[in-house]
């Protein structure tokens, strides 16, 4: 099935990553006004030269994990477009090794800000907007991990915990308000980086980055209206 965005602003953070590029890909070929953000110019220049003259694609450089410039990135494109329509947070990242006694506070706040400080950030900055619209959805990535605590993962299962728990919390807070708030799960997606860290796994279990932005594209439109407040699995048989 095709989606098509067109005169709809999504706002993609962490957009030029593995799983982040196919999500703003994905909306760009929609026909999406798709503002990303991003840390990495070589990540952002390569999603620019990949895409090329096609559709209408925005790169902001921001640090999710600063307010002011998460508030920043929300005024910049605000100012331009006057809505935000979508956001889809894809930024988050991974780091394990450690039982919980062992798990220096450092190492235990970085996951924390990473993976759930920069959902509250930045849903904090898109919502008075989308609700003085009433209209809006908002998709967070958390994780299969999110659901059980395991061993030697504590701080990256307890950041992805908390991103269904605001997940949930939004979707309760504002769904009277026409938003939609939902959170995917995805396992180990197909990746070069994973491929590499894990060279003898069977790489036909994993879901790849393009399956996952169909599922996003789809609670995003109209026919994804009926689902608020889900933690919904994308692992396939990883």
């Amino acid at each position: 099935m095709s989606y098509n965005y067109e005169s709809k602003v999504i706002l993609v953070t962490g957009g030029t990553g593995a799983l982040g590029s196919a999500v703003s890909k994905a909306f760009v070929k929609a026909n999406g006004s798709v503002f990303v953000s991003y840390r990495n110019p070589q990540e952002a220049t390569a999603l620019r030269n990949e895409l090329g003259p096609q559709g209408k694609l925005t790169l902001i450089q921001s640090d999710l994990m600063n307010e002011d410039s998460v508030r920043s990135l929300v005024e910049t494109i605000l100012h331009q477009t006057g809505r935000i329509h979508v956001l889809v947070n894809v930024v988050g990242g991974y780091a394990g090794g450690s039982a919980i006694h062992e798990t220096k506070e450092k190492d235990f706040d970085f996951m924390l800000n990473l993976n759930l400080k920069t959902a509250y950030f930045i849903s904090k900055a898109v919502l008075p907007s989308m609700i003085a619209h009433r209209q809006g959805k908002i998709v967070h990535i958390s994780s299969r991990t999110g659901l059980k605590g395991e061993a030697t993962v504590g701080p990256y299962s307890i950041s992805k915990a908390g991103v269904i728990r605001l997940t949930e919390t939004i979707a309760d807070e504002v769904g009277d308000s026409g938003i939609c708030c939902n959170c995917l799960m995805p396992s180990t997606i197909d990746t070069e980086a994973n491929r590499k860290a894990m060279p003898k796994a069977d790489f036909t279990k994993w879901v790849k980055p393009e399956e996952i932005a169909r599922v996003i594209l789809f609670l995003c439109s109209d026919d994804g209206k009926v689902i608020n407040g889900a933690a919904i699995p994308v692992y396939g048989r990883a």
